[in-house]
């Protein structure tokens, strides 16, 4: 019964209707910002309607509904997924290093990694507060063809959401150094997992006890993501739903405008999907906190 009002939640709620109503509001905030006249309110829901149906969406441009759906799913998706686990991994990586840092600091007065460690942290705060375009920028300036996981990671870096990842994760890790469980887990004679919370070691049991915070925290940060990817498919001109975005706004085509922002709702909803589905199977407890 817990699963079943899972899937009604997260698939119904959070999914088809969280869709069907954001294209609906952004597409008449848009129609309304270019003073368009009433009819043009009607084409629009007849050009979701087809769209729906698998046929043209575009009198202007040309894409069909096949091809803004592909769009979506070999551009936006993939880099999407590639941004949440670069996300996951960086502030995995620097958790860990903070947390070891802060033990040998507290119990051994090695200072040194502890030192290192805020100096990388001030650097990455640095690179967030680089717009984005600019990133991107100095990326293709550097690198010329920039491979597709590359632009997954300039855009976490240089849009700041590594950085803020690493910022809960960490400090809600530090916060669990000083008290009883984790001195009594230290004594264990356990590895400390310097560079990753690996299961068993210092760094991966505090880790545990943060992942039931860190998994809501991801979930939220998934339209940040969204959007952060859709920028980086404008800048390097990729034939995702960032583009088609930019080819409505041009040519101020709505049926384009209405189907893009529809695809781009479900890729978001599917994504945070998948992050909540992986919180209530492991914390399904938490998940009911959370909604």
């Amino acid at each position: 019964m817990r699963f079943f009002r899972f899937l009604v939640r997260e698939l119904l709620l959070h999914g088809i209707v969280f869709a069907v109503v954001g294209t609906v509001v952004l597409s008449a905030l848009y129609l309304l910002s270019i003073g368009a006249p009433s009819d043009a309110y009607l084409d629009a829901v007849k050009s979701f309607l087809l769209f729906i149906s698998g046929h043209a969406n575009s009198n202007t441009v040309g894409f069909t509904s096949g091809q803004i759906i592909f769009a979506g799913a070999s551009q936006t998706f993939p880099l999407a997924m590639f941004s949440l686990i670069f996300v996951i991994l960086i502030a995995l990586v620097c958790s860990s290093y903070a947390v070891t840092s802060r033990y040998m600091a507290l119990n051994f007065g090695k200072k040194t990694s502890e030192k290192i460690e805020k100096v990388v942290m001030f650097i990455t705060s640095l690179l967030a507060a680089v717009p984005l375009f600019i990133g991107f920028w100095l990326a293709y300036i550097m690198l010329g063809t920039v491979p597709f996981f590359v632009i997954a990671f300039v855009t976490v870096i240089m849009g700041g959401l590594s950085w803020d990842a690493t910022n809960f994760l960490r400090t809600d890790m530090l916060a669990q150094v000083n008290q009883t469980h984790a001195i009594v887990y230290s004594t264990l004679g356990r590895s400390r997992g310097r560079f990753f919370p690996v299961p068993g070691s210092y760094s991966g049991y505090l880790f545990q006890s943060s992942l039931p915070r860190f998994i809501p925290y991801l979930a939220g940060k998934v339209p940040a993501i969204i959007g952060s990817v859709t920028i980086a498919e404008i800048a390097y001109s990729f034939p995702g739903l960032g583009s088609n975005l930019i080819d409505a706004l041009v040519e101020t085509d709505t049926d384009l405008l209405v189907t893009s922002v529809f695809v781009l709702l479900c890729i978001n909803a599917v994504v945070s999907f998948c992050v909540k589905t992986i919180l209530f199977l492991i914390y399904p407890r938490v998940y009911e906190k959370t909604i």
